[in-house]
């Protein structure tokens, strides 16, 4: 029997790159909460209820009442490959993402907010059929949950400038799945493939600042920084059917990092007329903290080809328009636009990290009745395809193309 390094090609090269199903936004989950997200492109300058505390924790001081909010968002997100060396689509394609806010402002003050969030920025899954083209260059089954808690405050300044400031604890998890060819490894044919399975957590703090300027009685500029965030992960590493005398050890330590990246972002919003308000957003995403991922496997690690791989990632930008109509007291009616650019390079871009530049479409509503507001939403992503010609492993060159959908409800109640 030969003693070989592990194949670049298999285990822990390619898997680790996978981190999680995303779309063209990177790392970043969908915007929390229906009314945000019924009005993608634009929801900073102006945000009616909790989730400011998300989106610009200076608009707290806006909301008079004590309040909380719960949200449920449902996606569904699809991949379909086709290539040269055959064709491949993602497993399921549903996923689940909650929030919850609550919001005190000083009583008789009307120039302090406290609240705190719960929501998870980062994420979404990825699964692949175990005998797919791409078993051993890459997961079948990758996952990235992440949830942050926010404990904010926001303070009017004057009568024309609110600042706030959130800090940002985040907790992160990941569980990346994948076959294993020994035969292939030890150039032994007949050896049955192996399973490695990767499990790790780990956590960060950071912090979010914003200020909404009222320019003039019905328009608003305002401006929010998120710093990166740093989480650490440490978890195990447990390999399957090793064949005796292999160089490999059944469960091993391992340990990586992630920096999620630092997010500016710009608002513009008008109150036009009483019942009709536009807003626009850009946003700049330092996705450039993501050019490589160090590996430790513990005793694994002289098996690495490399314990530094190269991701390679850019900065990316957004650009959104968005618009809310009041129909009348009860009713308010929503829509918006965004585009989004990808930071995953055509270069380095796996099955599970497969994405596209695209559009988002939204449309929503907002009902409201005494202490009660219901708001709905539904998103729709804007899809052409990708065509991959130049990947470092011919394998993952082909045409990519998508399927995304976003469905969401908030219910929040102010005393």
């Amino acid at each position: 029997m030969t003693h070989t390094k592990f194949p670049a090609a298999v285990l822990l090269i390619p898997f680790l790159l996978n981190l999680c199903r995303v779309h063209a936004d990177g790392f970043r989950n969908p915007p929390a909460g229906a009314a945000a997200l019924g009005r993608i492109g634009g929801r900073i300058a102006y945000t009616e209820d909790a989730t400011a505390i998300t989106h610009n924790p200076a608009n707290l001081v806006d909301l008079t009442e004590p309040s909380l909010l719960g949200a449920l968002t449902f996606g569904y997100s699809k991949m379909e490959f086709e290539g040269p060396a055959g064709t491949a689509e993602s497993k399921s394609p549903w996923a689940v993402l909650p929030n919850m806010y609550a919001v005190r402002p000083v009583p008789e003050e009307g120039r302090w907010a406290f609240g705190v969030g719960l929501n998870s920025p980062y994420g979404r899954s990825t699964e692949l059929d175990e005998g797919s083209i791409f078993r051993f260059a890459a997961p079948y089954y990758t996952q990235l949950l992440s949830v942050e808690l926010l404990p904010t405050f926001a303070t009017r300044l004057n009568d024309r400038l609110a600042f706030g400031f959130s800090v940002n604890l985040l907790w992160s998890e990941l569980d990346i799945r994948q076959s294993y060819p020994w035969a292939l490894a030890l150039q032994t044919p007949g050896l049955p493939d192996g399973k490695t399975k990767f499990q790790a957590d780990g956590a960060g703090i950071g912090a979010t600042l914003a200020l909404t300027w009222k320019v003039a009685e019905n328009q608003r500029l305002a401006v929010s920084y998120r710093s990166p965030i740093k989480v650490e992960y440490e978890g195990d590493l447990d390999v399957t059917e090793i064949p005796e005398g292999a160089p490999a050890a059944a469960r091993s330590d391992f340990e990586t990092e992630i920096t999620f990246p630092m997010v500016v972002a710009v608002a513009y919003g008008i109150q036009v007329t009483d019942r009709l308000l536009l807003e626009t957003n850009v946003e700049w995403a330092r996705q450039s903290s993501f050019d490589k991922l160090e590996l430790d496997a513990g005793v694994n690690t002289p098996l690495l080809p490399s314990n530094v791989i190269d991701t390679d990632w850019g900065d990316n930008w957004t650009y959104g328009i968005s618009a809310a109509w009041k129909l009348n007291q009860d009713w308010q009616l929503r829509t918006g636009y965004i585009y989004l650019e990808s930071p995953v390079p055509s270069r380095t871009m796996l099955p599970t990290t497969a994405e596209q530049s695209q559009g988002v479409w939204s449309i929503g509503a907002g009902y409201f009745q005494g202490s009660h507001r219901l708001d709905f939403a539904y998103s729709l992503g804007l899809f052409s395809g990708r065509q991959v010609d130049d990947n470092e492993n011919p394998l993952f060159n082909g045409k990519y193309d998508f399927e995304a959908h976003l469905v969401s409800v908030s219910y929040g109640y102010h005393f």
